[in-house]
């Protein structure tokens, strides 16, 4: 599928860039565009546009934040699909696994229990470091 690569559609993806591990809703999304681009920054409706279409190219990740109906985006590269991810209750935060502990846990999980697991479609959820510090 061909797409035509705007300015906007440039900028929200180097903005996802700088920082893979976090998660945005649409909103915080374009908040955020908005204060680090001022004017130049994507409109929201157009972030709201442009993130399923980055969703089906492969360029971003779309995770339903649990207990919620409310999508988390995140940057993604092509091999983001050899591992699996641990995500952030709280902070909707995604944190890659490595290749090699993600193919261990799934072999253990696929002789264990005689069940083949999707990673590419498999997420862990629970808090990272940081809102369990927040906790205590």
């Amino acid at each position: 599928m061909s797409h035509y690569q705007t300015k906007q559609r440039q900028l929200l993806l180097a903005f996802m860039k700088e920082d893979p591990q976090r998660s945005y809703t649409a909103e915080e999304l374009s908040e955020a565009l908005q204060h680090k681009y001022g004017d130049k920054a994507p409109g929201k409706s157009t972030v709201y546009r442009l993130l399923p279409r980055l969703t089906e190219e492969g360029a971003i990740r779309r995770f339903e934040q649990e207990g919620t109906h409310c999508n988390r985006y995140q940057f993604t590269d092509r091999a983001c699909h050899n591992h699996l991810h641990l995500q952030c209750t709280d902070c909707g935060r995604l944190i890659h696994m490595n290749d090699q502990e993600s193919k261990h846990l799934l072999e253990q999980i696929s002789q264990g229990f005689d069940f083949w697991v999707d990673g590419q479609k498999a997420v862990l959820f629970g808090r990272c470091r940081g809102c369990r510090k927040e906790l205590s």
